[in-house]
This record gives structure tokens, sequence and C-alpha cells, in this order.
């Protein structure tokens, strides 16, 4: 590294040169962690099984429904998989690759992401320390979102345009040639993710800055981009003209949106928290305080507009964070679309200050780089064992590859396959979360309810069981529902729920018998002839989960009466769970009795 002097307002100022070396260290250290963070357990996420076992279904029958095939009650109700070609893909590389597959994929997309992202900042002249700390930030404001399903290629699509429009505008002028990709995206996002609509809104904001500076060229006087000739802009009408008609290249035609729009109607949706406004109460984490001071710190887009003479990132600004407000779902495309012109707005306000020590100590000398560098370097150390997660930011992620155990229910599932249920039962009460799950590992089976979210119709028939509303019992018996199965992932922290949803019903009504429990699922069968060789064989009679908090005097009753019948039990948790926490609860309650 070299360094001499200069005069500057009359006081003496170090230069320095940057050394490359460390400039693609500290890039290469920030990737290497945003690995790391991309590389986490499937977690509470039901809607990347039914994705899979849509791909599945379409590789199978080469069709793309357009009603529902998964659900017994839904059957032949509309459902359009607008997300088909991901579904495809993602089944593919799962096929080939299992798991592991899926999450290098989501690493991959993401590494895509953030370096066009990083490209764009730098084009910008935003200094290597401050891109790669605008994009440290940027990753933990996406973290809700960084799971292995169909919205990440819109943000790969983001990225993408957000590259050719700055291309276009700033930097290269006259190679229209590069706008002819923009057609390209839209036909295949138009079979990935709906978040083209936030795709065409940000082409049609660009359009309009670009109309602005060709009709009004007083406004960009003095301004470093030249206005397109009305030619120009025809030929842009053009190529956003194809790219809309190419947005209808897809299985349901227009219809596809109709039926995306009227899924953001239902009335279940108030229910679900991406749904909800950020400005909710429930918008109160460290993700959503990132993404409010993003919105507000935007404010600075408007100044870097005024003194640039340009008018698209004012443009950009007001539209998506307008558009953003509406639901915390939609929070992260006003972030992965607005953050990149925010960085560069304060990065302008950075090299505006006189200080020029100040500036190069961020910009040139190695001392907050090699910092920043060191700081990264030991967040990756504390990813391997969770500590980032749980102990600094309070916040449930599980790192590696493949399914979290904990909160997903695969040893269910292994007894369901093992002992044949679905094929013995016939049709199923499921727990919300876990219908994607069913369908992807039991093919050709149908469940009762998953999270697409099919209409408000199915969602109240599910609420009134789980809710053990008047009448639904008899709902039970109508439907025909002869097995049930029930996730409560929160069930050894919070025991209420027990009691306040349909599992206080199965548990203690005759009808129904427990067949399997761990911390945090339940299976029960009718109690039917066709059940009776399998609750013969795994019936829990006393020692249940509900039992245990709700009936002790069941227990004490089994204790007194069925000593021998306890014990098995208990034995056979010991041998399925023996880490358990209720097992473990109840042994220290009466363990003493049991021996």
């Amino acid at each position: 590294m070299s360094k001499d002097k200069k005069k500057h307002s009359g006081h003496a100022v170090q230069t320095y040169t940057e050394n490359p070396y460390l400039n693609y260290a500290l890039v290469g250290v920030f990737f290497l962690f945003l690995i790391f963070f991309t590389t986490f357990k499937i977690t509470g996420d039901d809607d990347v099984f039914w994705h899979l076992a849509t791909g599945r279904y379409i590789l199978n029958t080469f069709h793309v429904p357009s009603t529902d095939i998964f659900g017994f009650l839904s059957q032949g109700q509309t459902w359009m998989p607008f997300e088909w070609g991901w579904d495809v893909i993602t089944f593919l590389v799962f096929k080939a690759f299992g798991y592991a597959g899926l999450s290098v994929l989501r690493t991959v997309v993401f590494m895509a992401v953030f370096w066009i992202l990083y490209l764009i900042l730098r084009k910008f002249k935003v200094n290597v320390l401050f891109a790669v700390v605008s994009m440290f930030v940027l990753s933990f404001a996406v973290i809700d979102r960084l799971t292995p399903r169909p919205h990440i290629m819109s943000y790969l699509f983001f990225a993408l345009l957000l590259l050719i429009i700055c291309r276009y505008r700033y930097f290269d002028r006259g190679n229209h040639k590069v706008l002819y990709y923009i057609p390209l995206i839209f036909l295949l996002w138009a079979n990935m993710h709906m978040g083209i609509i936030a795709g065409g809104f940000l082409v049609f904001l660009y359009f309009i800055s670009e109309a602005v500076n060709t009709f009004y060229p007083k406004s960009v006087i003095n301004s470093e981009i030249k206005p397109l000739s009305r030619k120009e802009l025809a030929r842009l009408f053009v190529v956003l003209a194809v790219s809309a008609l190419v947005m209808l290249v897809n299985p349901n035609f227009f219809q596809t949106y109709v039926y995306a729009y009227e899924h953001t109607k239902m009335k279940m949706l108030e229910t679900v928290n991406e749904w909800m406004s950020p400005f909710s109460a429930r918008g109160d984490g460290f993700v959503n305080l990132l993404y409010k001071i993003l919105l507000f710190t935007g404010l600075l887009t408007l100044y870097y507009s005024a003194r640039k003479k340009d008018v698209f990132p004012a443009i950009l600004y007001v539209g998506f964070a307008l558009y953003s407000v509406r639901a915390m779902r939609f929070t992260v495309d006003y972030v992965m679309i607005v953050s990149p012109f925010v960085f560069i707005s304060l990065n302008y306000l950075f090299e505006s200050l006189k200080n020029e020590n100040l500036k190069i100590a961020v910009s040139k000398k190695p001392f907050l780089k090699s910092a920043f560098g060191l700081f990264l370097i030991f967040l990756i150390t504390a990813i391997p064992g969770n500590k980032l997660y749980i102990e600094y930011l309070k916040y449930y992620r599980v790192t590696g590859i493949g399914i979290n155990s904990d909160f997903i229910p695969t040893q269910m599932f292994d007894f369901m396959k093992q002992n044949n249920i679905p094929e013995i039962g016939g049709r199923i009460f499921n727990h919300f979360g876990t219908g994607g799950f069913f369908i992807w590992n039991f093919e050709g089976k149908q469940n009762f309810i998953d999270s697409r979210n099919l209409n408000d119709d199915l969602f109240g028939k599910y609420q009134q069981i789980l809710s053990k509303r008047p009448g639904f019992e008899k709902k039970l018996d109508e439907y025909n529902i002869d097995y049930a199965i029930y996730l409560a992932p929160d069930l050894v922290r919070d025991t209420k729920e027990m009691e306040q949803t349909v599992i206080s019903y199965f548990c203690k009504s005759p009808d129904w018998k427990l067949i399997f429990w761990d911390d945090k699922s339940f299976l029960w069968v009718r109690n039917i002839p066709k059940f009776k060789e399998l609750i013969d064989k795994y019936n829990y009679e006393y020692f249940t989960p509900y039992n245990f908090v709700f009936q002790k005097q069941v227990l004490e009753k089994g204790l007194a009466e069925n000593l021998p019948r306890i014990k098995e039990e208990v034995n056979r948790k010991k041998s399925e769970d023996p880490q358990g926490i209720i097992l473990s609860a109840f042994l220290n309650t009466f363990g003493n009795k049991i021996k």
C-alpha cells in the first residue's frame, strides 16, 4: 500500500492506494458468510413439500392442473399452480440430489442475487467496504425469506432487471440490445412466481422515468443521463409491451392473474402473519425493524434524485414504499428493489463530506475492512452451532441440510409409513402445517387441508373442527374422517394448545385412540374394526401428554389399577423417544411409582 500527502483546504491529507487483494478477500469472506447463512434445515415451512409434490405430479402426468388434486374436500375446485416451473425444477433437483440439492440451489440463487447487487453498487462507485456492509444488512433484512421456495426466483429476477435498467440508463446508453433480455426474464418468471406483478410494476416505473426525461428534457438539464429520443422511447415501450404479452405464456393464460388476484382477497389471509401490515402489533421483530429503517432511510433517495437530476430513484422509492406497506410479505420486495438506491444515496452523502481523511479511512485504509472481515469470520464460526441464531438474534433457525425433525413430525410420519396408516385409513384430518408434508410422503393420498390456502370455505371447515366449534363432531362423521394427525411444535412450551384445540376431544373421546405421540405431534385412529390390530398394539390408554397435563387422575388410576400397562406404555416411549421432554417430566413426577 502506498501513501503520500496532498493539500486539501489548507491541510495536509494522506492519500492511500487501495489494496485490491484486501478488497477481494473482504468480498470473498462475505460470500462465504452467505453460503453458511443460507444453509439451514427446513423448519415449519410446509409449502416446500407441496411444491415438491406438485412437481412430481406434473412430471408423472405431463399435465399442469387447473383444479385441486391434493385435497378430498377441495377436489375439483379451482387451483392454479402458477409456480409450476419452480415445482418441476425443484423436484428434479431433489430426485437427483435430495434435500442437499435443494439447499445448494437456494444458496446458488442467493449468491447470484447478491453478486448482481454488488455489481450494481460498484458500478455506482460505492466503495467496497460500504458495498459489503450494505449487502450484510440486506442479508439480515431478508432472513425470513431465505427458504427454498419459488419467491427466491423473484428476487433473482428483480436483481437482473435492476442490472439491465442501470446498465442501459446509466452506463451503456447506446446499447439497446441489453433490453431484449427483459422479455426472456418475464417469460421464465410467468411460470415461476407471482412476484412477476412487482416486476411489471418495476419496469412500468422505469418507463415513466424515461418518459419524463424524454418529454420534459428541461427537468434533467445538467443531468448525467441523456434523455431518450422518441424513437428510442418507442423501442423501450415495445420491449416492455412484449414483456407484458409473454406474461400470458403460462398454462392458464390471463386467468392465472385473475386467480392470483382473487387469492389475495381471501378473508383467511387476515390470520396469516405475512399478509398483515408491517406496522401491526406483530411486526416488532428485528427483521421488520430493518425494513422500517430502510423504508425511512429511503427518503434519502429523494435528495439523491434531486441532486443528480434523476427521477428514477425517487419514483422507484415512492412506488415501492406504498406497495410495501400493504403487507409484510411485500416488505422484502421493497428491500430487494429499492435498497440498492438507498445505499447508493448514503454513499453519495458520504462522498460529499469534506473530511478527506475519514473517507480515506473508510474506503482505502485496511483497518476497517480488516475489522469487518474478521467480524464476518466470527459470525461464520457462530453459525454451525446455531449460536448466531439462537443466542445472538433470539431467532429460531437450525443450520444444516434437510429437515428439522424437532419441528416437522418426521418420527410420526415414519410410524405412519411403517404401519401403512394411509393405506388402512380412508380420510385424514390433518393440521394445517402438515398437509404438504402428507401429500409429499404419501403419493396419491389426499389431505384435508394444506398451506396452499385454497379458499375461505375450506379454511372455515378446518377451523370448525380445529377449534371445536358447535357441530364439529358431526362434521368428522360427515367427512368420513377415520384418522387424524396434529402438529404442535410449541407443545412443551404452551400446553394450553391441547385444551383449546381438537386435541382434547380426540384424547378424551372413546371413539378415538391415540397410537403415536411425541413432544410435538399426535396420531389418532377411530376405534373401529379396521384399526383394531393397530389399537391393540399401539394404543396409549394412560400415558399421554394430555393426561399428564390435564387429567393426572387418569394416570393415578392407571398406576393404582393397571401398573403393568402404564409400565408398558412408558417403556415404549423410552424406546421411541428416550430424550423426550414430556417423558422426562413424567418420570420426574411418577418415576418412583413405576420402578
